[in-house]
Formats: structure tokens, sequence, C-alpha cells
């Protein structure tokens, strides 16, 4: 009867231990063997700010921050679909920055120094919004690094995309640098920048890729 009770006993704990390392293995990130997203994020925000220019000041915490505000990040599976989610966060930012532009258009004096400089971001802003356009369309288009007519575009077209849409709204913030009252809309800029810089760092791998 004692030796049926320790077995009981001792079959009872190695179940408990079991159970408690399958919890431990589902929390800690894995899901059927996979990592979790949060983790490949946390991961691909790591590599991609650590060789990227210092000067910059891209971080980790803004890296991880700003791509798991958008839910897709969870289902992300590479860094194209990470792209993908800091291309559409810069074109909301640059949508909402030209239309503050707008505003202020209306109640600038026409031939004044501010009219022609908001003006000018206008512009930039309404040719970022379609370069953005176009990084969509190339990453998902995107089908491999040997991209052609028949696979989609080539590896290098996607960091060059999104490098020319953060060249286009940085000229208009060095033209809002000396203007007073205008320096929230400047802040903005470096903000747009900075997350043009983030999907620069994303998609960085895919430029020698071919």
């Amino acid at each position: 009867m004692a030796i049926a009770q320790t077995t009981t006993i001792f079959f009872s704990a190695i179940a408990i231990m079991l159970f408690s390392s399958s919890i431990v293995a589902h929390t800690s990130g894995d899901v059927d063997g996979k990592p979790k997203a949060a983790d490949f994020v946390t991961e691909a925000c790591k590599n991609a700010t650590a060789n990227y220019d210092k000067e910059i000041h891209l971080t980790e915490k803004f890296c991880v921050s700003t791509l798991r505000s958008d839910k897709r990040s969870e289902k992300a599976k590479d860094l194209r679909d990470l792209a993908l989610i800091g291309v559409d966060i810069l074109k909301a930012r640059v949508i909402a920055a030209n239309g503050k532009v707008q505003k202020m258009l209306h109640k600038a004096k026409t031939g004044t120094s501010m009219a022609r400089r908001l003006t000018f971001c206008k512009l930039d802003y309404d040719v970022t919004v379609s370069i953005t356009n176009v990084c969509t369309a190339l990453l998902k288009d995107f089908r491999g690094p040997n991209g052609g007519d028949n696979d989609g575009p080539a590896s290098f077209m996607l960091p060059q995309c999104v490098e020319q849409a953060n060249t286009l709204s940085g000229y208009c913030g060095h033209g809002l640098m000396d203007l007073p009252g205008l320096q929230a809309l400047f802040n903005e800029n470096l903000d747009m920048s900075m997350l043009a810089h983030l999907n620069m760092a994303l998609l960085e791998p895919y430029r020698d890729d071919d």
C-alpha cells in the first residue's frame, strides 16, 4: 500500500513538472517551436539598429515601439513585412503634416517667406506620399533576391525607394529651421525623418541581396 502511494506521488510530481515546463516554454516565446512575433520584432530591431549610422541615433526602443503600434507586426514573417508597416506609418504621418501645412498656407500672407516655404513643404509632402505608394507596391510585389520582370522588383530597389522618401521630406525640414512659429512642424519633420531611417535600416540587408 505504501509503495502504491509513493508511486502515485512520484508520477504526480513528474506530471506537475512537465506541465510547468510546458507553461514556461509557451510563455518564453515559442509557439509550436517557432518564436513569437514579438520576439521577431525585437530581434529585427536589434539587428537593424546595431550597425546603422550612429549619428542618426536610431534606437532599438524606437524601432520596437513603432512597429508594435501596428497589430500587423504580430504576424510579420520577415523584414519586408515590417517595412510595409513602417512605410504605412510614415505615409500617415506625412499626410497628417500635409494637412497642417495646408491650413497654415490659408493663413499665410501671399508672397512672404512663410508662404513660399510652406508651399515647398506641401510639394515635398505630396511627392513623398507618392513615393511611399511606390515603395508599398514594390514591397508587396517583391518575390525574392533575383527579381525581374516576371518575379517582381530587384532587392536593391526596396532600400533605394524608402531612402528617396527620406530625402524629400528632409528638404522641407531644412527650410523651416529659421522661421519663427514653425518649430512644431520642424520637430514633426525630424520625427518623420526618423521613421524613414527606420525603414532604411530594416531594408538595408536587401541592398546587397542580389
